[in-house]
């Protein structure tokens, strides 16, 4: 289980660089899409515009998570990132996915005219060069991240409470492929004078996005639905409860994410026989503070003494 102020700090640097490189990469594909008229070009820039978007949405989500604990929320505000990472996948999906779909449809009905092939190949090239520069800083820290929890980069982005990261590094992985597709459509348009490649890499891209944006909404969704962490953290929790001073056994352990690094755990336990009353109490309390010092990702824990089974 992944530490707090790093692993927020990261998420932090690879929102604000993505928006940046987003934001650039947006104005000059647009002004590129309209002198050109390549349709690929228009779909990437609805792309750029859709990332861009949702980089502000996480921004949000990060700054809001963060509040504190309070009566109204007195377990937190994780799960706003969750929510606000759920409408910037809806928004890549209509915006980036469903136009992009639509617009390369179009061009295969009526095919446009290529002009400034030039202005086309250099913005397309300077996207592929900050995206991917954006990318790295994306997968960098999906590897230390992925280190400290002692899994692969794979099974990261697979189970990850943190939408920000992941969804930064599957959406510049998808712009620097974009970009490429979208520049080779260019060259083919111009080189055979046909307009088919560039309508055919505009649909391929608006489905590409799609797909992204449904994977990375079912897994907002799970996570919104209270999740529970991966079983092998349910295994070292159960085996750190047992170990405790004064816990017999833990006859049951539940634990789901409260935010990306907050976990709420509650458990059934058999105390020492001899434990009762104010002993108890106490022995109880001290288990949650070793908890608290030991196990800083545990927001609540919760602790039930039962008879023995």
């Amino acid at each position: 289980m992944e530490g707090g102020a790093t692993a927020r700090e990261e998420s932090l640097a690879s929102v604000l660089v993505a928006l940046a490189a987003n934001t650039t990469i947006a104005t000059a594909k647009g002004v590129a899409a309209a002198l050109t008229g390549s349709p690929a070009l228009l779909a990437e820039t609805l792309h750029t515009l859709a990332d861009t978007g949702n980089e502000v949405l996480l921004f949000i989500a990060l700054r809001r998570s963060r509040r504190p604990a309070d009566q109204s929320h007195p377990l937190g505000y994780g799960p706003e990132r969750y929510y606000w990472a759920l409408l910037a996948a809806i928004g890549m999906f209509v915006i980036g996915g469903a136009v992009s779909v639509w617009e390369g449809v179009r061009a295969l009905i009526n095919p446009p005219e290529l002009e400034s092939f030039w202005v086309g190949v250099v913005v397309l090239v300077i996207a592929l060069v900050l995206d991917s520069v954006s990318r790295v800083v994306a997968v960098r820290t999906l590897r230390r991240q992925a280190a400290e929890r002692g899994v692969t980069v794979r099974e990261l982005l697979r189970e990850s409470p943190d939408p920000t990261v992941v969804t930064i590094y599957l959406e510049d992985s998808i712009d620097v492929l974009g970009a490429a597709l979208a520049l080779v459509a260019l060259v083919l348009h111009e080189v055979t004078g046909s307009a088919l490649p560039d309508a055919l890499v505009t649909v391929i891209i608006g489905l590409l996005l799609g797909y992204v944006a449904l994977k990375l909404t079912r897994r907002n969704r799970q996570l919104l639905s209270n999740q529970g962490i991966p079983e092998r953290y349910v295994d070292q929790l159960d085996q750190w409860l047992r170990s405790a001073p004064g816990v017999r056994a833990v006859t049951s352990l539940e634990a789901v994410y409260l935010g990306p690094r907050e976990v709420l755990v509650a458990a059934d336990v058999e105390m020492e026989p001899d434990l009762a009353g104010v002993a108890l109490a106490e022995t109880l309390e001290r288990i949650r503070e070793d908890a608290r010092r030991e196990l800083p990702v545990i927001a609540r824990l919760y602790l039930t003494p039962v008879p023995p089974a």
